[in-house]
């Protein structure tokens, strides 16, 4: 009987492991502050297009940022981020944003984290490899 009840009671542990763990890993969603977000992914993708000309990841980074905007500025984000792709400058998109938003942003945003879009969270170690070739 006792071994019978501690069988039992080891399959539901066993059960509740399996599904808390498939739940955590449903949920891996990544937010960090946008200034971090910057300088791990713009800043880098930035050093990759000056260095080799590659614009890949610079532009879907920036094709993402205006998700990352606050609501009521998003659309002015998007305004500048696409001026500057369309004539071939992504570099400069930051400069442009900057001078615009950065001191607002700064009081009133400096600490809110942003998610990660899913697809940008490689990006990271993939310029890297990318800049030591």
């Amino acid at each position: 009987m006792k071994l019978r009840m501690m069988l039992s009671l080891l399959l539901f542990l066993s059960a509740l492991g399996v599904i808390l763990n498939a739940e955590k890993k449903a949920d891996v969603s990544v937010e960090m502050n946008l200034h971090d977000f910057m300088e791990d992914y713009t800043k880098p993708a930035t050093k990759l297009y000056d260095k080799k000309d590659n614009a890949d990841y610079l532009n879907k980074i920036l094709e993402k940022v205006p998700d990352m905007a606050p609501d009521d500025q998003k659309a002015e984000w998007k305004e500048i981020i696409d001026a500057k792709l369309a004539v071939g400058k992504p570099d400069e998109t930051c400069k442009s944003c900057h001078t615009k938003f950065k001191k607002e942003y700064k009081a009133k945003y400096r600490k809110k984290l942003i998610p990660i879009p899913e697809d940008l969270l490689g990006f990271p170690k993939e310029i890297k490899a990318l800049l030591k070739k």
